[in-house]
């Protein structure tokens, strides 16, 4: 070893020990919420089982008919599976609080960014060769610019194409961990977090009446904001024990959330022609607010069966594949094997490759990154320390 190694490697030593005492300790994993994972599982299933069974005009494009016509006796229940998405919006603002309590916003961002995007830039490689070598023919295949825009995540506000239609909620999570960043910022506690709640969702109330400022209708979108705020006073349920604050602010963001869902789900069936009741969709949405917080008030603690953590693990990287590539198998299987066995085939071949996913791509290179990270983070103190 030279002695400029040496002197490299004493500061990086120097580094990590200056660090260690300024930085607090690691903190220890939260508990595994296996009711949580079951919760997950339920959601991305009913988002598959609705893109494949229970849309009437774009599933025409791939069944060739109506599936009201081939799956009668489950259309009904799957037309409104994509109430799974509202589902995974409470658990998404129950599980950053808990995720992200105790954590700096360097840790925030890191944890966030390697959760969110090797998996997603393997789907977005995986759409985009689905797009060209299945076709199905009746759809406009997406731009080469668009196809490249889609690896940033950020291809709303650049007004570009969706490679996958589910793509669409990743948008609305990263608008939400961008703004609860703010929080994480000043430090995550219980009146910073409750008080951030009901600034949000009254900033989404008023949107409603005064759309002439675009960054908040992005950042406090009706119905979203308020599936996330019932999952943040859940978690603080969950935490600090229920109080009638939080009682106050879970009832509110119910509230803001039926007069929004109704709306929305009246639109669906006047403009789009969908068979779906707002009545049903908003009693299936509060069923899931009584889920989470049976959650939240340790009711559903006897739920764990360690297979649900590996179920729950899955469940993103079928989120991200289901889709397309579904669609694109169903293409291909339907005139050979009937409808029920392609619907199983696929499905099956899907679960598989998100394990595959998940087991060779997600998890080599959240590890690959992780590590990275570290070792820029210290030479970088190891720079600073040169520097003094």
């Amino acid at each position: 070893m030279s002695p400029t190694d040496v002197q490299i490697s004493g500061q990086l030593d120097r580094a990590a020990a200056s660090g260690a005492q300024q930085q607090p300790r690691k903190k220890a994993a939260p508990p595994r919420l296996y009711a949580l994972d079951a919760l997950r599982v339920v959601a991305a299933v009913s988002v598959m089982l609705f893109h494949f069974t229970g849309i009437d005009a774009a599933n025409r494009t791939n069944w060739g008919v109506n599936p009201r016509e081939l799956f009668p006796s489950i259309f009904p229940f799957t037309t409104y599976g994509s109430y799974g998405v509202q589902l995974f919006f409470i658990i998404s603002g129950f599980v950053i609080c808990l995720s992200a309590w105790g954590r700096t916003p360097g840790q925030f961002v890191r944890a966030r960014f390697l959760r969110l995007f090797p998996a997603y830039w393997f789907s977005v490689v995986l759409a985009f060769l689905a797009w060209r070598a299945l076709p199905d023919g009746q759809r406009k295949v997406p731009s080469i610019s668009d196809s490249l825009t889609n690896f940033t995540m950020i291809q709303v506000p650049l007004d570009a194409r969706h490679l996958v239609g589910a793509y669409w909620t990743l948008w609305v999570e990263l608008t939400f961990y961008l703004i609860f960043l703010v929080v994480v910022w000043k430090g995550l506690d219980y009146r910073r977090v409750s008080v951030f709640c009901w600034v949000w969702l009254l900033a989404s109330v008023l949107v409603q009446k005064d759309k002439t400022i675009p960054l908040l209708a992005t950042f406090a979108q009706p119905l979203n904001t308020a599936l996330f705020v019932a999952g943040i006073a859940m978690y603080l349920m969950y935490r600090f024990g229920p109080d009638l604050k939080l009682w106050g602010l879970l009832g509110a963001s119910w509230l803001v959330m039926q007069s929004d869902l109704v709306e929305y789900v009246d639109g669906l069936r006047h403009d789009r022609g969908m068979d779906v009741h707002p009545y049903v969709a908003l009693a299936l949405v509060t069923s899931f607010y009584l889920l989470v917080l049976a959650v939240a008030l340790r009711k559903l603690e006897w739920v764990s069966w360690k297979w649900l953590a590996t179920a729950g693990a899955l469940v993103y990287p079928l989120y991200l594949l289901h889709e397309e590539l579904g669609w694109a198998m169903i293409r291909e299987l339907y005139g050979h094997v009937g409808a029920w066995a392609t619907l199983g085939i696929t499905t099956a071949v899907l679960i598989v490759l998100s394990w595959l996913v998940h087991r060779f791509v997600e998890r080599p290179s959240q590890q690959w990154l992780r590590a990275r990270l570290a070792r820029e983070s210290a030479r970088e103190s190891a720079r600073d320390v040169s520097n003094i």
